[in-house]
C-alpha cells in the first residue's frame, strides 16, 4: 500500500480513494482465481465483510437477472401460445367456411341437375305435342279435302 495508508478494523483510509486489489491484499501473496488461497475466508474483517457484500450483491443481481430472463421467456413463450391459438382458431373458422361453401355448391350441383332434366322433359313433352298438333291439322285438313272430294262425288251422282 502507499506510504501512510492504513487499513484496519476501525476503517481508516488515507490515499486514493479507490484502493485496487492487490493494496487490499495486505501484503499477502496475490490471489490467483480458482485457488484454495481465493475460496479461503480473509484474514482481516474489513475484506471479508467486502467479500460478502460484494457476493451477496452479484447472488442478487443473477437472481434479478434470471427471473427477468424467466418473465421475458414466459412472457414470449404466452405470446406464441396466443398467437398459435389465434391461428388454430383462425384456420379452424376458414375450414368451417370452405365445408359450408362445399355442401352448397353440392347442393347447387344437384339443383342443375334436376333444372337440366325437367327442361329436357319440357322439350321433349313439347316435341311430342307438336307433332301431334301438326298430325291433327293435316288429319282435319285431309278430312276437309276427303269431305269435300265426298260431297263433290255425291252432287256428281245426285246430278247423275
Amino acid at each position: 500500500m502507499g506510504s501512510g495508508t492504513t487499513v484496519s478494523a476501525d476503517r481508516e483510509f488515507s490515499g486514493s480513494p479507490m484502493e485496487s486489489p492487490a493494496e487490499l491484499n495486505c501484503g499477502r501473496q496475490p490471489l490467483v482465481p480458482g485457488t484454495a488461497q481465493e475460496e479461503a475466508p480473509a484474514a482481516n474483517p474489513l475484506l471479508e465483510d467486502l467479500r460478502r457484500r460484494l457476493m451477496r450483491a452479484l447472488q442478487r443481481t443473477v437472481a434479478r437477472w434470471g427471473s427477468r430472463r424467466a418473465r421475458e421467456a414466459a412472457s414470449a413463450a404466452e405470446a406464441a401460445a396466443e398467437a398459435a391459438a389465434l391461428e388454430e382458431q383462425s384456420r379452424a373458422r376458414v375450414e368451417s367456411a370452405l365445408g359450408r361453401l362445399r355442401a352448397e355448391l353440392l347442393e347447387m350441383r344437384f339443383q342443375n341437375h334436376q333444372l337440366a332434366r325437367t327442361l329436357l322433359d319440357l322439350n321433349t313433352k313439347m316435341q311430342q305435342l307438336k307433332t301431334e298438333h301438326e298430325l291433327e291439322i293435316a288429319s282435319e285438313s285431309q278430312s276437309v279435302e276427303d269431305n269435300a272430294v265426298n260431297q263433290e262425288h255425291e252432287s256428281a251422282h245426285l246430278k247423275i
